[in-house]
């Protein structure tokens, strides 16, 4: 996956190149469902989260927007598989950057487009005190950065919707260093206002 992500982005640079100028909106900002599968390697295992995704871009030149993304996702049964207790929770939160490419440009019914993002990310692990044990609550952050594209369907002018956008994901947490990372996939889909459309 994280392969693909690569070359998602390395299309969309490439068939950027012999894309026309042509109107684009100026401004776009979206939100919706986000699906994270997060490499928990504390435990060694993979949770499914569930969350929101909100994102938006705005257009510098022809094919190229600065983008920005945000995203929370949930997974309500704790981490740890030998724990008694099925009421902790773990959350990742990511607030993302960088250049999104539009290959083929902006004004068409379906759109696509690929970016890579690159930010700040926090994971949040509560335990509740329960049989005995203490309450564990433990927080970490790491830089992130996330690659991959996807699909905008146009509804009417101003409207879309964003169809199920597949990345690759790295965090750091944990310490994250050069040998301690997690590469984690998230899909998600949304609706899309687009400013300025013509």
């Amino acid at each position: 996956m994280k392969k693909l992500a690569w070359i998602l982005f390395g299309s969309a640079l490439i068939f950027c190149l012999p894309a026309r100028a042509q109107d684009a909106p100026k401004y776009e900002i979206g939100g919706g469902y986000a699906f994270r599968s997060f490499d928990d390697t504390i435990y060694n295992i993979r949770l499914n989260m569930n969350g929101w995704d909100a994102f938006g871009d705005y257009h510098i030149w022809r094919f190229i927007n600065v983008a920005a993304d945000v995203s929370g996702t949930y997974s309500f049964y704790g981490t740890n598989p030998n724990s008694i207790s099925y009421t902790g929770n773990t959350s990742i939160y990511n607030v993302l950057a960088g250049p999104q490419l539009y290959p083929f440009g902006h004004n068409h019914k379906i759109t696509f487009y690929g970016h890579l993002l690159f930010g700040e990310g926090m994971y949040v692990y509560n335990l509740p005190s329960e049989g005995g044990f203490h309450a564990v609550h433990h927080f970490d952050s790491g830089l992130t950065w996330m690659g991959g594209g996807g699909f905008d369907v146009r509804v009417t002018k101003h409207w879309s919707v964003r169809l199920p956008e597949a990345d690759y994901e790295q965090t750091h947490f944990f310490g994250g260093g050069a040998g301690i990372n997690q590469g984690n996939y998230r899909v998600s889909v949304g609706a899309i206002y687009r400013f300025g459309a013509k």
